[in-house]
């Protein structure tokens, strides 16, 4: 019986391995902010890499001292920004919907050049008129 040769090449294999390992250096730091936000200040600084123990554990306090900080609360902030956002969001589906009603249904010259100004702006990207700005 013959053998079968594994689907996959040694660069492949490779590669994955590299990969893994470019995966876990973008997580691994992410985690560790996670793991210090659950401890004191003091043991941040002694040991960061360390988990939480006993002593250095302060639950969700280091959360609600963030949200709390000054006079402006963190929870209505983000009201506002959701606020805003949704606000936009609706209003630029309804005119982008209206805009391309127009554009599809009435053949004349100044639709013709409003597509043409809208596919021109897809093509260009903004960074490349922002320079041109300043």
């Amino acid at each position: 019986m013959k053998s079968k040769k594994s689907q996959y090449s040694p660069l492949s294999k490779v590669l994955t391995v590299f990969f893994v390992f470019l995966c876990l250096a973008w997580v691994i730091p992410i985690f560790e902010v996670l793991i210090n936000s659950f401890k004191e200040n003091s043991a941040v600084n002694l040991n960061p890499f360390a988990l939480p123990n006993s002593e250095s554990f302060v639950g969700f306090a280091n959360y609600i001292k963030g949200m709390t900080f000054g006079n402006y609360p963190f929870l209505k902030s983000v009201s506002y920004s959701l606020f805003i956002t949704v606000v936009s969001v609706a209003l630029i589906l309804l005119f982008c919907s209206m805009s391309a009603w127009y554009i599809a249904r009435v053949n004349s010259l100044g639709s013709r050049i409003f597509y043409y100004l809208c596919l021109f702006s897809m093509i260009v990207p903004f960074q490349m008129v922002m320079f041109t700005l300043t």
